[in-house]
């Protein structure tokens, strides 16, 4: 069945039950507006654009993914900032000729994410268009008033990072092929693991400065080398690649992780003397891999990253909507 033969309000009641009842004393879909109950005090906002085409190919991604990442990339955005994500609202542009399943399916991956990390989608929007788009927006709050910006890093911090890094973009490779014989760097690319429940550790160890990994290592420590204004000194024998085995895909490790982007892991500075405790908290808590990389060093030194060879500059191009 199509999109046009059920409508926007049959499919509107298709969604509502997908996503299930509302909380106590909160109204999700149905009304003009939804009504939330919420903390006093600091709350996130974060709202993230998915356009068929630029960030994802139908062909090669099915709906349930995609409604999973969806979510997952605006989640890490807000445990970046120090928070848990909560409540989300879906915009979606669609062609009346999609079919009513597809977007269903879509609803089911939302859903799915919803489950594993505790928040709801609870109201959006629709409209006709020639592609595909979705846009979530995403509330989230802090630990009481803390929230982790990308202005805070120190001279001296040690600068580090959760997971491993370039396997998504290993993974997009292996879909382009249509070659599945690795489905743990599938799994990375199309179902991202955004690092809220480390957050909820690290930030009891008050990391300095903070971002998510989404448009590649490099560019993103750029980032907070920006905003902090510092340098940076980064080891790369120290880097947590992703390990790539016998597969050939025209990339190396390091350059997938320097500039592969879509990871979602988070790259965060820290006091040198809380590095070594905080690491051993996260991974004890939550199984995951932290690894310090390099050291915040002042603005005049640089950029760099250290090879056995000797230093580079690190200026390895990330992902830039507006540059084809």
């Amino acid at each position: 069945m199509d999109l046009s033969t059920v409508g926007e309000f049959g499919l509107i009641s298709r969604i509502s039950k997908i996503l299930g009842d509302p909380g106590e004393g909160e109204t999700w879909v149905g009304d003009d507006a939804a009504i939330l109950r919420a903390p006093a005090g600091t709350i996130f906002l974060t709202t993230d654009l998915l356009v068929e085409g630029v960030h994802f190919d139908t062909r090669l991604t099915g709906p349930e993914d995609l409604g999973y990442k969806a979510l997952a990339v605006n989640a890490s955005d807000v445990a970046a900032m120090g928070g848990t994500p909560r409540r989300a609202v879906v915009g979606l542009g669609l062609s009346p000729g999609l079919d009513v399943e597809w977007v269903e399916a879509l609803y089911a991956g939302m859903k799915e994410f919803c489950a594993e990390f505790d928040m709801a989608v609870v109201g959006g929007d629709l409209s006709r268009c020639p592609q595909i788009v979705i846009s979530v927006a995403l509330l989230g709050n802090p630990a009481g008033r803390l929230s982790i910006e990308r202005s805070g890093a120190r001279l001296g911090d040690a600068v580090c990072v959760t997971g491993r890094l370039g396997a998504s973009a290993a993974g997009l490779e292996l879909m382009r092929r249509e070659d599945r014989s690795r489905l743990d760097l599938l799994k990375a690319h199309l179902r991202p693991t955004p690092r809220v429940k480390e957050v909820e550790v690290l930030r009891r160890h008050l990391p300095s400065a903070m971002i998510d990994i989404s448009d590649g290592f490099c560019a993103d420590l750029g980032h907070i080398c920006h905003e902090s204004d510092v340098g940076v000194l980064v080891q790369a024998g120290e880097l947590p690649l992703v390990d790539l085995g016998s597969l050939d895909l025209g990339r190396s490790a390091l350059e997938l992780g320097l500039s592969g982007g879509e990871d979602y892991e988070l790259c965060f500075t820290i006091p040198a003397d809380r590095s070594d405790k905080a690491i051993a908290a996260v991974t004890e808590a939550t199984g995951t891999l932290v690894t310090k990389v390099g050291e915040v060093v002042d603005a005049a030194r640089g950029r760099a990253l250290l090879l056995e060879t000797g230093e580079t500059p690190l200026e390895a191009p990330g992902w830039d909507h507006l540059r084809v």
